[in-house]
Order: structure tokens, then sequence, then C-alpha cells
């Protein structure tokens, strides 16, 4: 009866899934699913380990790098914990929601799983994941207590973020020296507006995967609010996105932002890391936005050619007081609703996100964790210095505003770049692209809140 549960409501979500962007990960799509009331008390019931010889199993994705130091970590871990055999499965980043979505219906998923963002209020309703609360051998006390609130759903903690995700800006500093313009004088977007004017033609300061990420700033860094509230309402007014856009296009026109059309001619339509674009070596994107857990290869491309990639201040709205950033979580770890070993897993979870010896093995294969005990580990080891350590720093001392679920959302970001595109492209003015940007969106955000269950 439960299974059968699980398969009419991923039936129903399936008609949701979305693609979304990620600072190191595939692309995200919504599903549903939920768990019958026995089968969540059983589940729930505290376990304690038994001491026998339990096997554990943790799914994940990555590239190669991530799988062979997740290995190792699994190896190193089984050499202490003899009674604890833990089974890797590791995958690439292809069909993500499918494959979650058919483990999670069939009640087949890894003792240890690996979410992303929007699974979690999803799929963790109605007791569809374990509670992690009641588990003795995890220790949650390294995170920050606002950190572990998403992974929460109804009061449980449902889920346990691993990294959070920050929007920061970074600069080309050879680049910029290249043309005359010290990049400590850039303070304000109208300096920026100003160091364009000494650039080669075809050359901008900043490059990001949609315009929608230095709006959104821009309105919170405005208004002290997020695009959405708690329960997926609309914070902003048609006379805000207007405002937006018309500040975007003022800065894309001065070349602050690459323009849409070269972004077409030389990116593609599609938001991808520009690591490897021919522009961005050769100096003639001088910048980025981008999410802090993922510019690791922006930084070590410009590093092959010489030129140094620095963090900056991210610029303050005209009218504004904080700098207000997006955030959110990375990557996501929850346990099956019906988990017989929740003890013994906690202790391979909590070794994983907290260990000394673990962290070491992992490094940065997942971007930097959110646990002390874990970031502590890599700076004594040696591991988070640098650039990644300027960009983890910045991100954690900067005010943030985290973001609904669904912020990410793939109609959400097709309505954005479709009508900022018509406007460059001279196709509609800002007030009609505005006033689609409203309604659509409004219409979108009405039917991701209900079936995100936030309302």
């Amino acid at each position: 009866m439960r299974k059968m549960k699980k398969w009419l409501m991923v039936l129903v979500a399936t008609s949701m899934v979305v693609t979304s962007l990620a600072g190191c990960s595939a692309g995200k799509k919504d599903a549903a699913g939920a768990a019958d009331d026995s089968t969540t008390t059983e589940a729930t019931d505290k376990k304690e380990a038994t001491g026998e010889q339990v096997e554990v199993s943790f799914s994940w994705w990555g590239n190669d790098d991530r799988h062979a130091a997740t290995q190792a970590m699994i190896d190193k871990f089984e050499e202490t914990h003899p009674n604890i055999k833990v089974k890797g499965e590791p995958s690439g980043f292809g069909d993500l929601d499918q494959v979650f979505t058919t483990r999670f219906a069939g009640d087949t998923l890894a003792d240890i799983t690996t979410l992303l963002y929007n699974w979690v209020p999803q799929f963790g309703l109605n007791g569809g994941f374990y509670d992690l609360g009641t588990i003795e051998s995890l220790d949650l006390s390294t995170y920050d207590e606002e950190f572990l609130k998403y992974g929460q759903v109804d009061g449980q903690q449902v889920a346990v973020p691993y990294g959070s995700n920050t929007i920061v800006m970074y600069l080309n500093k050879s680049a910029f020296e290249r043309v005359g313009v010290d990049i400590e004088t850039l303070v304000t977007w109208d300096d920026y507006a100003e160091a364009a004017k000494s650039l080669p033609e075809g050359s901008f300061c900043l490059v990001s995967p949609t315009w929608r990420f230095p709006a959104t700033v821009w309105l919170q860094q405005k208004t002290g609010l997020s695009e959405f509230d708690d329960k997926g309402n609309m914070n902003y007014t048609e006379q805000d996105y207007l405002d937006a856009m018309t500040w975007y296009k003022e800065m894309a026109d001065a070349r602050v932002f690459v323009s849409r059309q070269d972004y077409l001619e030389n990116v593609g339509s599609e938001p991808i890391s520009v690591a490897n674009n021919a522009k961005w070596l050769n100096g003639e994107y001088l910048g980025g936005i981008g999410w802090n857990a993922g510019i690791t290869s922006d930084y070590e491309a410009l590093k092959e050619v010489g030129d140094e990639l620095v963090i900056v201040n991210y610029p303050i709205a005209e009218g504004g007081t904080d700098v207000n950033l997006l955030s959110k979580p990375s990557l996501l770890y929850a346990l099956p609703a019906s988990e017989k070993h929740p003890e013994e897993v906690g202790t391979f979870l909590n070794y994983y996100l907290n260990d000394k010896e673990a962290n070491e093995i992992l490094g940065l294969v997942r971007g930097i964790p959110a646990s002390t005990a874990a970031v502590e580990a890599l700076e004594e080891s040696g591991q988070l210095t640098g650039f990644m350590k300027e960009a983890y720093d910045y991100a954690a001392a900067a005010k943030k505003i985290n973001q609904t679920p669904f912020y990410e959302d793939g109609e959400l970001i097709r309505i954005y770049t479709a009508e900022m595109e018509a406007v460059e492209l001279g196709r509609t003015d800002l007030e009609t692209a505005a006033k689609n940007v409203y309604d659509q969106t409004k219409v979108q955000a009405e039917k991701l809140a209900k079936d995100f269950k936030l309302q």
C-alpha cells in the first residue's frame, strides 16, 4: 500500500519536473511523494546500534575525482568500524530526478541519499524521510542552527545540508590591470560603468549565467526582501521588476554586464560555466557573478594562463543598506523513512560530515562543507587556502537572504531570460517585459507554492 501511494504521488509530480541552475550540480527537477502514517511511526522510533555486522549504502553523484575521494574515505571508515560495511553507489550527473523519483517510489533509496534542495520539502512531507534528530550517533552541533533549517520539514530535521552556496563576485585582476584599472577603485556600480569605458570593444566587466542573479540581489538590497516569502508568495511588485530590469539594461548597455547578443554568440543560450570559454581565458570577460561553491574551475582556468582571479566586495545598490546576497544549500543528505539501522548509518554520516581524517581525504571535491569541524580540518591540512578560502570567508561574513526551494525553477528562469533577451535585442520595451515577468512569475509561483506544499 505504501509503495502504491508513493507511485501515485510521483506520477502527479512528474508533470512539474523542471531544470534549474546549481553552482556545482546538474539541473534540478521537481517531484513529490508521501508515506503512510503507520510506516512513519515505525520508522521514526529510535533504534539503537546492534553491534552486529551491518551493511549500509551511500549514493552520490559527481565526477571521477569525487568518486575516488569518497571511496577512499569509505575505505578508511571501514578500517576503524569493522562492524559497518559501506556500499558506495556513485553516479554521474545525468537523470538525477528520474533516478531519485523511481527509487523513492519503490522504497529502494540508499541508506544515505544525496539530495537536491528542492527535493527536501516535497519528499520530506508526511514522514518521507527519517527524522535525523532522533539519531544519537549523529552530531549536528557543528552546524549553524539557522543553516540546518534548510533540511527541516514540519519541525523535523529530515535532511542535513552539506555546504552553503552564496552568490559572490570575482574579478580577473590581471586583465583589469592590463587596461589600466585598479580593481580597488571599483566600489559602486557607477565605478564599474566608468571602468568599462577603458575596455576594448567586445569586452565586458562581468559575465553571469543568468541576469536573474544580479537583478535579484539588486532588489534584495533595495527592499530587504527575497523574491518569495516562506509560503512562496511574491514579495516584489511590477514596479520592482521594472526598476531592476531598467538598472540591468543600463549596466548591460555600459558593458558592465555581458550583452545578451555577445553571450548568445560566444557562450550559447544555456547558462553554463565559462571556465573554458575563449573570452574568459583571453580576459575579454573580466569577471563574473556565481555561486561560491562552483567557481573553482574559473579560478584554475585563469591560473593556467597566468592571470589572477580574486574575490571582491559585491556592490550595494544605491539606497540599499546591506549586501543581501543570494544563499542556498549545495547538497543535502537524508535517510529513507524505512531505515532499519539508523544508528549505524548515523555513525557513518557523522564520520563523513565531521571527522578530521575523513575531511582531509575528501578535501574540496564537494565544495566547502558547513560543518565547523570539517572546515577546521581542511584549514589545518592546508586544503582550504587561497581563492577558495577567500570565497568562503567572504560568503560566511556577508549578509545573506535565503531563497525558497523553487527560486531556481526552470520556468521562472525561462521567463526572466526570454523577457530580458527580448528587451536587449530590441523586440520589446522594458514596461511590457516587466509586466510579463510579473504576471507570468505570479502564476508560476502560485503553482509551485502548492506543488511544494508551502501553502
